[in-house]
């Protein structure tokens, strides 16, 4: 069969996949091609301006007359009203969407809510393929509800996802409990609702009527970010949300089927309340036995008053006994942390440990003080598989968090220190001679994922986790200070992971120090050396062997597949210190080689001159200078892949063969 005797079902499935330019330069290639590859053009159309609006609309009224009608085949539409030209109002909409009856997903966006068009008879059903609406809007001068807006989308009347989405200055759009239920009696199939707008309401006056609203059953996905504006406007409060928790009384009576709930609730205006007004909203919720019941997923996020957010947590869900399986609590305000009240999350997991699958704690500080307590997990948690813990001052016992987590998957940290039990290296060594001479496994733990930033760690916990860990294949090491001990003929500090074989390794500005004391003094051992044993995994007593026989011939081991780090100091443009870690090159390695193979000697024999430092205009790199303190090794038995994080707070990789 040729390629021009495809089928048409097959001719259509490349077209979709294929960028405009190519779908017209396939269009014209031969008859049997003109049509799949035309229906892909046609099937989502971006109109950027007016004239790319009136261009569409000539267009389509050009073909009326041509079977098949092109505007048959359009499934998506994202129209965008750029400053500065003619309104929306101006343009004949009524036209364009009469002749798209497929229409499947509209995208708007507009300078002003009251660019959007509404002017179109009910009795036209114009609407009635539509399943997605995204509404992007920019100012709004007054805080007046838009009611054109409340009118367009209740015209929709089969939708299914609602997207409202703000941008720029401006006060938000607001909604109210009557907007919501005008909504929903309008919008009987809608499913999923994402909004960025002001929740407005007078619950005292309303709070009665909330029992008798009309379920809306079909809604399983709320996603509200609820504050008044984008700018304060010389205002004060103007930034700040309304937030109140008994609008989860309306959404637990109006959504009995929910699935997913996020709420974003930073700078809510009441930081506190009155313990009668808690106990009266705590026993309203309790009224109400259906609510929630179904929800698995909850996103909340908050900022420094979470004081006033923890009601909504744990005198509230906890109340209801929600079934909760994944649970993210972000206290973090633009992706820093932002909040004075330590937050224990004991209360968190005491009602979710049964049924929870996902945890993330974000942003929180666990402690007002540098004791650093430690963070026990008093459940146990039979289905956790992800677990993110990332704050500050949290200290992590790796132990107590997989013995308690059995079927973890994915662990990361930040923002703390991870250690393990004393106890545990001696007993490893005992377990590992003991498999060794009676063949019996050791138990394992499911780990496949663990990434850490911003921690201080033991070099045990290496070990550790490569000894009781053996399904670990994606690790991500960034700006990390790791502790031990360095060998003082070879200068190694040795982070054991010879049972890990990995297939993605991302690392970069870490760091090594012989004790606290010596961190605190900003004297760190800077040089990494990234190595492997074997190809394949080997069993327990051949790796001892192999892992033996490097530790005895260290100085002849062959380091020319071995990849060697430096992290070093940077003065950036702002003054402030950051850390860059980059990969050696071949002939930088051969000194560094060269250096180690008589470490003892060539530290007595080097001088440095202390003058010569890292800024930001220097080319050079001093990494020779860092020699003298030694190195750090992440031994481990394979690594299919490794991406250097170059800097310290950017996303910035480069990729190096192993």
């Amino acid at each position: 069969m040729g390629v021009s005797d495809l089928p048409f079902e097959i001719l259509t499935q490349v077209a979709y996949n294929l960028p405009a330019r190519d779908k017209r330069s396939c269009a014209c290639t031969c008859k049997r091609w003109k049509y799949p590859f035309q229906m892909a053009l046609w099937r989502n159309i971006k109109a950027r301006d007016y004239s790319d609006i009136q261009k569409i609309i000539n267009s389509i009224k050009a073909s009326q007359s041509i079977y098949p009608l092109h505007s048959l085949w359009v499934h998506s539409l994202h129209m965008h009203h750029s400053y500065g030209e003619s309104n929306l109002q101006d343009i004949n909409l009524s036209d364009l969407f009469r002749n798209l009856p497929n229409l499947k997903r509209l995208e708007l966006e507009v300078g002003n809510c009251k660019d959007i068009y509404t002017e179109i008879p009910r009795s036209d059903e114009i609407w009635k393929s539509l399943e997605s609406l995204k509404i992007k809007y920019s100012a709004i001068i007054s805080r007046e509800p838009p009611q054109n807006v409340l009118e367009f989308i209740n015209a929709c009347t089969m939708l299914q996802k609602l997207e409202i989405h703000k941008h720029g200055e401006g006060y938000r759009m607001e909604f109210n409990v009557d907007d919501f239920n005008s909504m929903h009696q309008n919008l009987r199939i809608l499913s999923s609702i994402k909004a960025k707008l002001c929740l407005r309401a007078n619950f005292p006056a309303t709070l009665d009527t909330i029992p008798n609203t009309t379920p809306a059953f079909g809604m399983i996905s709320l996603d509200i970010d609820s504050r008044i504006s984008e700018k304060t406007f010389g205002y004060i409060d103007s930034f700040r949300s309304n937030w109140n928790p008994l609008w989860l009384y309306y959404f637990g009576y109006k959504y009995p089927n929910l699935r997913s709930l996020k709420l974003n609730a930073t700078d809510a205006w009441e930081k506190s309340m009155d313990l009668d007004k808690r106990q009266r909203i705590i026993s309203l919720f309790q009224s109400n036995t259906n609510a929630f019941k179904h929800l698995e997923t909850l996103v909340f996020t908050t900022n420094e008053h979470f004081q006033f957010s923890d009601f909504i947590l744990w005198e509230l869900l906890w109340a209801l006994k929600v079934p909760l399986k994944h649970l993210t609590v972000d206290t973090t305000y633009n992706g820093e942390i932002d909040g004075p009240y330590p937050m224990t999350i004991g209360r968190i997991l005491q009602f979710v440990s049964e049924t929870l699958k996902s945890l993330s704690i974000i942003g929180p500080i666990y402690s007002d003080n540098d004791k650093k307590p430690t963070l026990e997990l008093s459940h146990y948690f039979p289905f956790l598989t992800n677990l993110c813990i990332s704050g500050s001052n949290v200290s992590l016992n790796l132990d107590d968090v997989l013995g308690r987590c059995v079927t973890l998957k994915q662990l990361k940290i930040c923002g703390g220190r991870l250690f393990i039990n004393p106890s545990m290296t001696t007993e490893e060594s005992k377990q590992q001679q003991q498999q060794q001479q009676h063949h019996h496994p050791q138990q394992q733990y499911g780990l496949q994922t663990l990434k850490l930033y911003d921690c201080t760690i033991s070099a045990k916990v290496f070990n550790h986790l490569s000894f009781r860990c053996r399904s670990l294949k994606h690790m991500n090491l960034n700006t990390l200070c790791i502790l031990g001990s360095v060998c003082e003929k070879t200068g190694c500090l040795l982070l054991d992971m010879s049972h890990t074989f990995l297939k993605t390794l991302y690392i970069g500005q870490i760091r090594y120090s012989r004790s606290y004391e010596e961190m605190k003094a900003n004297d760190y051992i800077n040089m990494t050396l990234l190595s492997q044993l074997n190809d394949a995994p080997l069993s327990d007593e051949e790796s001892e062997r192999k892992k033996n026989e490097m530790d005895l011939e260290y100085s002849t081991v062959d380091f020319g597949s071995m990849n060697w780090l430096h992290t070093y100091e940077f003065d950036s443009d702002t003054g402030a210190k950051d850390y860059v870690t980059v990969r050696l090159s071949a002939e930088e390695v051969d000194s560094v080689l060269e250096y180690f193979k008589n470490f003892q000697s060539s530290r007595i024999s080097s001088t440095f001159d202390d003058s010569s430092s890292c800024d930001g205009q220097e080319t050079q790199i001093y990494w020779n200078h860092d020699l003298h303190k030694g190195y750090g090794e992440l031994r481990l038995g394979n690594i299919e892949a490794v991406q250097v994080i170059c800097a310290q707070k950017d996303n910035s990789f480069r990729k190096y063969a192993v």
